[in-house]
Order: structure tokens, then sequence, then C-alpha cells
């Protein structure tokens, strides 16, 4: 009984010793094959490395090149023009990256994005928006039409038309793409030029509210002075957070036609509307304002105080405004707000 046991472990021990050395063989010969692929890579690098700068650089001939699409100098292309994407600035050399990649790549890459495998996929995504592969557009267009993608993918193929100013966008996050948040429409927009962007202030009204708040938010970060009516006109129209993010736009714009509604709304029950209006009044130095904000340096919210003293401290006066604060207020909070911004910066 006790040496059929042994036996028994022996059959055990010597099969998994045997599957253990396969395995190591197996990454010894992928390990091989890995260095030797690296180095055929790297020698064809090396080869094209002075015409690919000097057609990037100068513009020379491509079919000087004398490129062939096979998958490892493909790879090996794909590599340098990512480095040299990632420093070029002229434009000029921008185009003609874009126009080197589309000759050599764009076959590469209509192969990957078709693929099965998600990681194929998503990184000839990143390359067709780093190179500005536009001829690819429609080829990626077709990608929001698969039943099966993920959401990472779903948003990194809208940026991409975005990048790429695809007229159909409009239609697409409006319909099929509702449901996103206000992030990731944000970071759709932002890459828009203006007469896309147009199409969707146009549209405000009919879009769902996580992109509504993206709109007002991108009209606030690039602050977008051409929509200054359209945001005092949400922030008319519109309650609770539309009329909030209208608020900060118009804040950050600088300029409001009538500063009345303004003046009113830092007396609001809301703080961040006493937040947002401190701020406004700040940024266009309303003096009429003054008095209020010096009223809101005792503002039960430290959010609401903190933004008073910037704001005070925006004026040519408000360092004398905020040391007269400093010296005669009871209230400790609306001191120790008062010497905080009298001592930024110092």
């Amino acid at each position: 009984m006790i040496n059929q046991e042994l036996l028994f472990l022996t059959i055990i021990t010597l099969s998994l010793l045997s599957l253990l050395f396969l395995l190591l063989l197996y990454l010894m010969s992928r390990k091989f094959f890995d260095i030797k692929k690296r180095r055929k890579i790297e020698e064809y690098k090396n080869k094209i490395y002075p015409k690919v700068l000097s057609i990037i650089a100068e513009g020379d001939l491509v079919r000087g090149l004398g490129f062939e699409k096979k998958a490892i100098k493909q790879k090996a292309m794909e590599e340098l023009l990512s480095k040299y994407v990632k420093v070029l600035e002229g434009e000029e050399e921008k185009k003609r990256l874009s126009e080197l990649a589309a000759i050599c790549l764009q076959d590469y890459y209509q192969k990957r994005l078709k693929s099965k495998r998600w990681s194929h996929r998503m990184n000839a995504l990143y390359h067709i928006e780093d190179f500005q592969m536009t001829k690819l557009q429609g080829d990626v267009v077709l990608l929001t039409r698969k039943k099966k993608i993920s959401h990472q993918e779903s948003i990194h193929i809208l940026r991409i038309l975005a990048s790429f100013q695809f007229d159909g966008l409009k239609d697409l996050l409006q319909n099929q793409y509702h449901y996103l948040s206000e992030y990731d429409y944000r970071s759709i927009l932002t890459r828009l030029d203006q007469g896309l962007f147009d199409q969707f202030v146009l549209s405000f009204h009919k879009s769902p509210t996580p992109l509504k708040y993206a709109i007002l938010d991108v009209i606030a970060v690039k602050r977008l002075i051409k929509y200054r009516v359209f945001a005092e006109n949400v922030f008319s129209a519109y309650k609770d957070e539309v009329k909030l993010r209208a608020l900060k736009a118009l804040a950050e714009i600088g300029c409001v036609k009538d500063i009345e509604p303004f003046l009113e709304l830092m007396n609001s029950s809301k703080w961040q509307e006493r937040m947002v209006a401190a701020k406004l009044i700040g940024s266009i130095k309303e003096e009429k304002g003054i008095p209020r904000l010096i009223e809101l340096l005792h503002d039960p919210s430290w959010w609401v105080r903190s933004q008073a003293g910037q704001s005070i401290n925006q004026f040519p006066n408000g360092k004398t405004i905020l040391q007269r604060v400093l010296e005669t207020s009871k209230d400790a909070y609306a001191r120790d707000m008062a010497w905080d911004w009298l001592h930024k910066g110092v």
C-alpha cells in the first residue's frame, strides 16, 4: 500500500516537474523571440531615423524612404513617430508627421481597429489621435456602431472625433451617448473648435443635464466672452445647478450687461450662489459690491469668506479694505480671513 502511494506521489511530482520544465522552455523561447524582435525593430529605427527626421523637418520626398509595410517595420515607424510627436511645436512639422503616418501606418491601424483584442484597438486609437490621422475618421466612426465596446473605448473614440471636428458629433452625443457623465462630456467638448461648439450651444435646451453642465463649464474654463449673452440668458431662465454653472461661467468671463441681479444674489440663502456672486463682483471689480463683500467676510461659510477676501483683494484699494477689516472687525473669522488675504504671496 505504501509503495503504491509512493509511486503515485512520484508520478505526480514528475508530472509537475515536466510541466514546469515545459513552461520554462516556453518562457525562454518567448523571451528569445521578443529579444530578437526588439533587436530588429531597433536596427530598423536606426536605419530610417535620418530619413524620417529629414521628411518631418524639411519636407523631403517620402518615396525616398523605401518603406515596406511589414509588422516589425511598422512598429519601428510607430515608435519613431511617437517620439517626435511629443516634441514637435511647428504646425508644418506636425502636418508632415501626420502625412507620413498616413502613408506608412494607415492600413496597420485599420487592421488593429478591427482586432478582437481590446488592447490592440485602444493602442491604435491613441496613436490615431496623436498622429492626427484624419483619413481614418470613417474607420473610427464605424467603431461607434459596434455593440460590444468598452466605456473607455467609447470615450476615446468620441474625443478623437471631437479632435477631428466630426460634423456628426452632436447627434452622437445627444442620441447615442446621452448617458455620459459631465466629466466625459467636458473632456470631449474642450477639443472642439468654435464652429462645432456653436452647434452644442444652439441645442443647449434640448441637451441632457450633464451635457448642459459641460457646455457651461467649457465656456467658463476657456473664458469664452462670445457666449456672455448666452450665459446670462441661461442664468435667468434656469434654476439650481444649471443656474449656478452659468453664474460661474460669467464669473470667469468677467463681464455682464447688468450688475444688479448679481448684487442681489450676494444675499442668496444658498452659500454656493453667494460665493460665485462674490467671485463675479471681484472679477469685474464692481465697486457697488464692496460693502456686501465686506459683509461676506463675516459669512458662516468658510468658502464664501475666502472668496470674499479674494475678490476684495482684486480691487485697487483691496489691501486697504482688508487692513481696515483686520483692525476694526469684532468677528475673529473675518479678521483671520482678512489677514490671510493680506499676506497671500508675501
